[in-house]
């Protein structure tokens, strides 16, 4: 998808959350932030896009804040695998 389309994603989230039960805003902001991260989205990009939507920062914030421990043992695995070269 293009910067274009994550508007259009985002202008749908805006449509249609108020049409969103209260209670499954949350679960709904959260599937969203997975299917744009899956579509190669930016955590950068989808943040410009959605500015104002407290449901999906808030979704993107734990989604990043989860992966990036994720990353961190990625990272020290690779350090460790460096060792396996020399």
């Amino acid at each position: 998808m293009s910067i274009s389309c994550l508007n259009m994603a985002a202008e749908v989230w805006d449509a249609l959350r108020n049409n969103i039960d209260l209670n499954d805003r949350d679960d709904a902001a959260d599937n969203l932030v997975n299917l744009l991260i899956d579509n190669n989205y930016e955590a950068d990009e989808i943040k410009d896009a959605f500015r104002g939507e407290k449901e999906v920062l808030s979704a993107l914030k734990n989604y990043v804040s989860e992966h990036e421990e994720e990353y961190e043992e990625d990272d020290e695995d690779i350090d460790a695998d460096d060792d396996d070269w020399n």
